[in-house]
């Protein structure tokens, strides 16, 4: 191969090089957002599983205290509007008896 050549595949290969860094920076980057969206969605899952579960010991506590006021269930359901169950009644009340809040 002749200096000639030799030089002109050295470009070319440093002109590769180059090229592959642009990507694999480009993919980096994708990747750290990508990182960044993945963490905000699990961190907002997260948030709102607390805020649910913090929402049932809530109404735990609530359906406890009507039950120690005497209440049924059924009672309960009508004081709610109908917007809950007797299964959903006793799910939550034993809720409140498994954490004790």
């Amino acid at each position: 191969m002749s200096g000639t050549q030799q030089n002109l595949r050295q470009e070319a290969r440093r002109r590769v090089g180059e090229a592959l860094l642009v990507k694999q920076r480009e993919r980096e980057a994708r990747e750290k957002r990508l990182t960044g969206h993945a963490v905000a969605i699990l961190t907002a899952l997260a948030e709102r599983d607390a805020a649910v579960t913090r929402a049932e010991l809530a109404a735990a506590a609530a359906i406890h205290a009507m039950l120690a006021e005497g209440a049924t269930g059924t009672e309960i359901v009508g004081w709610c509007g109908g917007e809950l169950d007797a299964k959903e009644i006793t799910r939550l009340a034993k809720l409140h008896d498994q954490t004790g809040e």
